[in-house]
């Protein structure tokens, strides 16, 4: 390139940097004058040694401050010099370089592009044109002195984009930034408030979980917060919450952060020792690890972790025929995974993610003995929590198909309840051996544990049809129950608050809910041992009782020959557990009926409904026999001893002219319908339950309209 198109080649690039046309830069004009600072002369030097066929260095703006000497010096470079010889003035400069002041915007007159303009006027008739500066200043002008606008529209007077210029004015940026300001203080509030809220919310939440079912002191928030997500699950299959559906995939894993705070020394499991000679804990073969020694902690210590474990076991029973997709810690059920062990799936429901790959599964939990060796191998348990544990793995191994290995837990479990009994007394002179059967001489002296658990044993002896042992057992247990001595004391319930004696005033009532209010929840206070001799607290019989009765009555009806014997026992089972349910029902008073009395007669609910069921089939059952055997026998007539009518009894109580088949049948017809009646009693009493219930979580108020 010639010397002149270097110079016109460097000036564009130059007025492009400080925003110039290259005509427009004088020569006088110094490069702090036109605005090229340091920074921006670095760049530019830049872009002049791309654009040029020589290297400009940024110190160059420096040597030659003005843009009549940088022109010399360009010139002389595209000559084919060094530059030196350029002069630092200009070479032809007729006017003097402009003096550098300190400030570089001192003494400028106004700013070549001003921030904004306001017309004065009507745009088509303005004759003046006010410019205003950043400091508030502003300078007028002839609307003849502008500069012209071109004739195709393109230009005006606030730039390329008039929009933009109109929103970036004073009274803009003001409004923007008390918007901004605006916004951010109330984002800030609102979401103060709604994290406030929220902590305040989770704290009620936990206030209402700890009165309603502590937790121990002992335990660290984290490992209370998991127990406490555990009961949410589980209370809400219980009540029916989330269509009675339990996550057992979320409770199995919460209970296994339980476990491993509780058993580890360093966190909450601080005074816990392992079991064995050696200090390593015991080993059980085909389980694993078996129990520790906790006798070291509180009871409230000890009460919540036999919780852990029991729900751990039945998480575990639960998730047992599953597998856990490792790839996405997802479970799934065993028949969807697709695999050969699968060859046909079972399709995934919609609500499911994909199924997953055979070779991605594995076990999601440890099974259910694991989990009950544990309790029956630890030390520091009551005999009631190791019973439990017993019972509990005894039913799942009588629900997997495994009879024999259930009855040996069973008889395991009978063993755990003579271990309990007190040192003065033998196991070998209240029950047997071998039958497992109490004793006559000794049936007072029987404790709550061991008539649990050979009531148990005999109901498995019945379901594996071995009657036999099953119905002297249930006899002696019976026995056993109604021959215990009745206390003269009423039987205390453990309760987590203390009694407190009624209010006699108003105030009274209202400082004593203010006292219970700020009252920290206290753990129940451990339940009877069931180490003692069983106490009666009335002569009236227990619903345990009309169990029995219901149990005997079944084996009597199908094995004994005269089948009015069970129906007999089943009869006087429905008679008592319906004289409990009235009973309760008449303590717990009519004007309001307490959880804890809704809760005790749930047993009693349910050998009523089982014994009016049996009752029906009993009945139905001797109803075919007879017709069967009328229809293919004939009448029966009634002899001497059987014309009840003739000595008192009622015309329509005797069997007079009549045959004593037709006589059978005339009661059971009877009772068929004393049973239709206490049924449609017992349904109608179900629902107005079920309707003070809807009422109480609702608050009443709203009517249920039956069909």
């Amino acid at each position: 390139m010639s010397p002149d198109e270097v110079v016109q080649k460097a000036l564009e690039v130059i007025g492009e940097a400080v925003s110039l046309e290259p005509d427009d830069l004088q020569d006088h004009e110094t490069w702090k004058f036109l605005g090229l600072g340091e920074n921006l002369q670095n760049a530019t030097a830049s872009d002049l040694s791309n654009a040029l066929d020589f290297a400009v260095a940024p110190k160059d703006f420096q040597t030659y401050p003005d843009v009549g000497s940088f022109k010399s010096f360009l010139q002389q470079k595209a000559s084919g010099g060094n530059g030196a010889e350029a002069q630092t003035n200009g070479t032809s400069a007729t006017k003097s370089p402009l003096p550098e002041p300190e400030d570089p915007w001192e003494g400028i007159p106004k700013p070549k592009v001003p921030l904004s303009v306001v017309l004065q006027g009507k745009p088509d008739t303005a004759k003046t044109i006010m410019f205003l500066f950043p400091d508030g200043s502003g300078a007028g002008t002839s609307y003849g002195t502008l500069p012209p606008i071109s004739s195709d529209g393109s230009g005006t007077l606030l730039g390329p984009n008039p929009h933009l210029a109109r929103l970036l004015s004073t009274e803009s940026r003001t409004y923007v930034r008390e918007q901004v300001y605006l916004a951010a203080k109330w984002t800030g509030i609102i979401w103060t408030f709604l994290v406030l809220g929220g902590i305040a919310y989770v704290g009620i939440q936990i206030e209402m979980d700890e009165r309603r079912q502590p937790t121990p002191d002992e335990w660290s928030f984290s490992t209370r917060w998991h127990m406490r997500v555990v009961r949410a699950h589980l209370r809400a299959g219980e009540q029916g919450g989330g269509g009675g559906y339990v996550d057992w995939a979320a409770v199995g894993s919460a209970c296994r952060k339980i476990l491993r705070s509780l058993e580890d020394a360093e966190k909450d499991g601080k005074g816990v020792g392992a079991l064995g000679d050696d200090g390593e804990g015991l080993l059980i073969p085909d389980v694993g690890k078996g129990g520790l020694d906790i006798s070291a902690k509180s009871w409230p210590w000890r009460a919540g972790y036999f919780e852990v474990i029991m729900s751990c076991a039945a998480a575990a029973e639960h998730l047992d025929g599953m597998v856990l997709d490792k790839t996405r810690n997802m479970v799934f059920p065993r028949e969807v995974v697709i695999g050969p062990s699968n060859p046909d799936p079972r399709p995934v429901p919609p609500y499911m993610a994909a199924a997953p790959k055979e070779e991605d599964c594995g076990r999601p939990f440890e099974p259910p003995e694991t989990y009950y060796m544990r309790v029956l191998t630890s030390l520091g348990f009551t005999t009631k929590q190791k019973l439990d544990a017993a019972m509990a793995y005894a039913n799942w191994l009588e629900f997997k198909g495994t009879p024999g290995a259930a009855e040996e837990m069973y008889r395991w479990a009978v063993d755990i309840a003579k271990a309990g009994l007190p040192t003065t007394m033998n196991a070998e002179d209240i029950v047997d051996s071998q039958s497992n059967v109490l004793k006559p001489e000794a049936a007072k002296e029987a404790t709550p544990n061991l008539l649990h658990a050979t009531t148990n044993l005999a109901i498995h002896h019945a379901r594996t049809g071995n009657v036999a042992g099953a119905l002297p057992i249930f006899l002696s247990v019976l026995r056993a129950q109604r021959s215990a001595p009745v206390s003269p004391f009423p039987l205390q319930t453990a309760s987590a608050e203390p009694s407190e004696a009624a209010a006699k005033t108003d105030i009274g009532s209202a400082a004593s809910m203010v006292q219970r209010f700020f009252r920290p929840p206290r753990f129940p206070p451990p339940p009877p041992s069931g180490d003692l001799p069983v106490v009666r607290a009335s002569e009236q019989p227990t619903c345990g009782e009309s169990e029995l009765m219901l149990y005997i009555g079944e084996i009597l009806f199908a094995t004994s020959p005269s089948s009015q014997e069970g129906l007999g026992w089943t009869r006087s089972a429905v008679t008592i557990a319906e004289a409990n349910i009235q009973n309760e029902r008449s303590a717990a008073g009519k004007a309001q009926a307490s959880e804890q009395g809704s809760t005790g007669q749930g047993k009693c609910r349910q050998c009523l409904l089982t014994g009016v069921g049996n009752w029906e089939t009993m009945l139905r059952r001797l109803s075919e026999q007879q017709g069967a055997v009328g229809g293919r026998e004939g009448g029966r007539n009634a002899g001497w001893f059987e014309w009840r009518g003739w000595f008192g009894q009622g015309e329509g109580d005797g069997v007079k002219g009549r045959t004593l088949d037709e006589a059978a049948t005339g009661v059971v017809a009877k009772e068929l319908e004393q049973v239709e009646r206490l049924k449609e009693r017992i349904v109608r009493e179900g629902i107005d339950q079920e309707m003070g219930r809807a009422k109480g979580v609702q608050g009443g108020g709203a009517s249920v309209w039956i069909g």
